[in-house]
């Protein structure tokens, strides 16, 4: 959508984040290689030992605990490397971002004021950028229009600034859309503006305007078939939703919006923009999102925490951070953000989803059923009993996972609502892996008659059959569409294969699974198969090696015996 928009945005955060002065650079030199295994705690302790103004080891801590995404810290000892004493640009700089970064807008914006007024004429994105926040945060929307004309004209500042003018200019009911034209996200917000001011005259022109840009992803395509719908044009909504679905038949949310939409119970799918500040607070998260699809996650970071510290209570916004969080371990910031999600949110059940699966990620599993059970007890919620069952399922705890999901079943009814047909497959599973083949079976094609094209639910069922040899032709049929519509999964290409040996077509079953294994190399089950496929055409020697990569791969303790006895015995005739 925005080609390299990483490298536009690149001087505003990151480059500020790696400067370091000559006064620092031979100790940093020093430090470089044992830098991994230290805290930055530690480095700073260890070097203010040699250094006593403090000034090289907080410089190092700080350094270290950024290059570890561990903003908290970094902007700590860049902090108190300021109050030993030591200044210039590049610290400067530092703790500006660092604070924004950290999510302490005021205390960035302070250093921001501090520079440019000991530096008047000097071109600074990020210290343009926090000050002209300010003023929209305190509604001075004609100064901070003025500061935008006054600043020089970088890519950076070339790709910002149509947001805020527009914005700025709608804070005067002045709809000016002139400069938000050249890319999906401008486009947006220029619907955004639009709607906002009550002015719909452009909408579809605008929409249309924004399907037909170059590289538009399938998520871009959702946000305009989610403004058709805003807007009472239904009729092109499901008509985006369902290209969308050509490509992904299995999105059960794009799914679930067709059946809500054709219903007429489909709901508005954002807030009405409530204040300019607002809008600019939005803008400047859809960077960060774009950013962070990028992979730059660091001004990722400063965008979001300037867009909450426009607009607080965009929790999407707070979701995004705690994914970046999360990304790079920073497990205390990620919980402290879902937290901060109060009880009146619409989005506070989610948040706790997420802290329990994040106490899952992190291997709690006792913390993640204590918080959904607790919820439990405050509102008998199916989801959250259905996040039970899947927490148990994902322990191997089938017996509690189906306890959970009968109770959800229970409450929602024997004939499940369209949106809660997955209960089927996911209760189905743990049958299955309960050994009670009857109730999965049932499960399972139950699960298929609401979703006959779910790749996972064919191939699930399918291998299911083969494996027990029975329906044969059907499974084979099943697997075959699963693998038309998912192509590049090696799982499914394993069924093919499976089935296709279970069926004696041992050649064509050679070919399938070593497709299989050049997608999944290193899958016992996978390896497994292929050399039961290649001992079956005389290719003895290859199977042995795939037997012995299938060994060497799995920690099955029943899989591995059953692998050592046809190493040594080969396949039984």
């Amino acid at each position: 959508m925005v080609k390299r928009l990483s490298l536009m945005l690149l001087a505003c955060s990151a480059g500020y984040l790696v400067a370091q002065s000559e006064y620092f650079k031979p100790v940093a030199d020093i430090a470089e290689a044992a830098e991994e295994k230290l805290t930055a705690e530690m480095i700073a302790r260890y070097y203010d030992s040699f250094d006593r103004p403090l000034r090289a080891g907080n410089y190092l801590a700080s350094r270290h605990a950024q290059i570890h995404h561990d903003w908290t810290n970094a902007n700590f000892y860049v902090n108190k490397l300021i109050k030993n004493g030591v200044s210039g640009r590049d610290i400067t700089q530092r703790a500006m971002v660092l604070s924004i970064g950290n999510g302490d807008a005021k205390r960035a914006i302070s250093i921001a004021q501090d520079f440019r007024s000991q530096n008047p004429n000097e071109e600074n994105t990020i210290v343009d950028l926090l000050l002209v926040s300010e003023l929209i945060k305190n509604k001075n929307y004609d100064e901070a229009l003025k500061s935008l004309k006054d600043q020089n004209k970088n890519a950076t500042f070339n790709f910002v600034a149509p947001f805020l003018e527009a914005w700025i200019k709608a804070a005067n009911d002045e709809l000016y859309l002139d400069n938000l034209k050249k890319n999906t996200a401008q486009l947006y917000h220029a619907i955004l503006i639009s709607d906002y001011l009550d002015d719909h005259t452009q909408m579809e022109e605008m929409i249309t305007h924004a399907l037909s840009v170059e590289d538009i992803t399938q998520g871009e395509i959702e946000k305009m078939a989610d403004l058709y719908s805003h807007t009472g044009m239904n009729d092109k909504a499901i008509e985006l939703y369902e290209k969308i679905l050509k490509s992904s038949p299995d999105d059960e949310t794009i799914q679930n919006k067709i059946a809500s939409l054709k219903a007429g119970t489909f709901e508005p799918l954002f807030d009405k923009i409530e204040s300019p500040q607002h809008g600019i607070g939005q803008a400047f998260s859809d960077i960060a999102k774009i950013l962070y699809r990028e992979n730059n996650d660091e001004t990722a970071r400063v965008f979001a925490h300037l867009g909450l510290y426009l607009a607080p209570d965009m929790t999407a916004t707070k979701f995004l951070l705690a994914q970046i969080n999360i990304k790079h371990e920073q497990y205390d910031e990620a919980f402290a953000l879902y937290n901060s999600i109060p009880k009146d949110d619409e989005h506070f059940l989610k948040a706790q989803y997420e802290i329990a699966s994040l106490y899952e990620e992190t291997g709690d599993i006792d913390k993640a059923l204590n918080l959904l059970s607790e919820l439990v007890k405050e509102d008998e919620n199916v989801d959250t009993i259905i996040k039970i069952g899947d927490l148990n399922r994902h322990q191997s705890n089938f017996g509690l996972a189906i306890k959970s999901y009968d109770r959800a079943v229970e409450l929602l009814g024997d004939t499940l609502p369209d949106e809660y047909w997955h209960l089927h497959y996911v209760r189905g599973i743990s049958y299955e892996q309960a050994n009670n083949w009857a109730a999965a079976e049932k499960e399972l094609e139950t699960a298929l008659k609401y979703r006959p094209d779910h790749p996972y639910i064919l191939n699930y069922l399918g291998y299911a059959w083969a494996d027990k040899g029975v329906n044969l032709e059907q499974a084979l049929e099943m697997i075959q569409r699963a693998s038309e519509l998912r192509p590049s999964d090696g799982y499914i290409t394993d069924s093919l294969g499976w089935i296709m040996y279970r069926m004696k077509d041992f050649e064509q079953s050679v070919k399938t699974l070593e497709r299989a294994v050049e997608l999944l190399p290193y899958d016992p089950t996978i390896n497994d198969h292929l050399g039961d496929a290649y001992w079956q055409v005389g290719r003895k020697l290859e199977a042995k090696f795939q037997w012995r990569r299938a060994k060497n791969h799995s920690e099955d303790s029943e899989q591995i015996s059953t692998i050592e006895k046809k190493l040594s015995e080969g396949l039984m005739e």
